[in-house]
């Protein structure tokens, strides 16, 4: 009787773990209610990542304006001639090899101070402006910028270097 008792408790086990296979897993409920929160999640998420994008990209137009504007106002420091030749040369290489922003650099004014612009463009387009100046006999270098998100009448302040 050993034998077939075993043999039974054998079988109704083998036939509990097939049952226990079968019921695994999710229902189509559940599954529904994980999709519709992961879409909510999704749709809070996505603009604020995109503005984040927006940053960035004005950030980098920035640190480039800043660079451009840096170099000229040291090449001037020897030589003014050669600071507005290499204006010229940076301002057409970064306007060449950047794809949201156009710079501008004005030649050196009376005041020993380079002014110029950054205009946003691609993405940018209407949502970033920048303006800055570098003066040489002061050392001082400001940039005024302007990330309005999409508001074209917004302009970056005048900055000032004297």
């Amino acid at each position: 009787m050993t034998t077939l008792n075993s043999r039974l408790q054998l079988a109704l086990l083998n036939r509990k773990k097939g049952r226990n296979l079968l019921e695994k897993g999710f229902t189509l409920v559940e599954l529904m209610i994980v999709i519709v929160i992961v879409g909510v999640l999704s749709s809070v998420a996505l603009p604020n990542f995109l503005s984040q994008t927006v940053k960035a990209k004005g950030t980098e137009c920035t640190s480039n304006f800043s660079s451009i504007l840096s170099q000229i106002s040291a090449e001037a420091l020897l030589d003014k001639d050669e600071g507005d030749d290499l204006a010229t040369t940076l301002v057409a290489s970064a306007n060449e090899n950047s794809e949201v922003c156009e710079y501008d650099v004005a030649d050196i004014d009376t005041d020993n101070t380079y002014v110029g612009t950054a205009v946003g463009k691609g993405d940018l387009a209407d949502k970033y402006d920048a303006k800055g100046c570098s003066n040489i006999d002061n050392a001082k270098r400001v940039i005024e910028t302007d990330i309005t998100g999409g508001d074209p009448e917004a302009e970056a302040d005048d900055a000032d270097c004297t």
